[in-house]
């Protein structure tokens, strides 16, 4: 009975390692994202790529988002998702160790690594977008 007990722990650990989910995306002030989305649907124009440069994380950020631009199932390319504290931690320590930095045209393109829950993203890594070795940070 204990073999079967053994099994069956480790069989729903790893059920739950593979429902995490992968995106690709650029990473945003999630306050600057929600002020800039509201002021571009009060004018009437949603002006998605123009907020992700104006809303580049800087030193101070301390609330992240991500807005999709890749997924390997196309269904949230386009969507932008907040991170949770883990996620704000792992981002913070990245911008700050020099891991994460932006790009010529002003963005930080990130891969993010864990469980998708409403508009919130259980972050298990973050990673610089190109980077498949070295991950950045994980969630002990």
């Amino acid at each position: 009975m204990n073999k079967f007990s053994t099994l069956g722990i480790t069989l729903c650990f790893a059920a739950g390692i593979c429902s995490a989910e992968r995106y690709t995306g650029k990473l945003m002030d999630a306050d600057c994202y929600r002020d800039q989305k509201v002021a571009s649907r009060e004018s009437g124009h949603k002006t998605y790529k123009s907020i992700t440069k104006t809303c580049a994380p800087t030193a101070s950020t301390a609330r992240f988002a991500v807005r999709i631009t890749d997924n390997p199932y196309w269904e949230n390319v386009g969507n932008t998702i907040k991170l949770d504290d883990e996620g704000n931690t792992l981002a913070t320590s990245a911008l700050h160790s020099g891991a994460l930095t932006q790009d010529h045209d002003g963005d930080v393109h990130v891969r993010v690594h864990g469980n998708l829950l409403g508009e919130t993203f259980k972050t298990a890594s973050l990673q610089p977008r190109g980077q498949h070795a070295d991950i950045v940070a994980r969630v002990k």
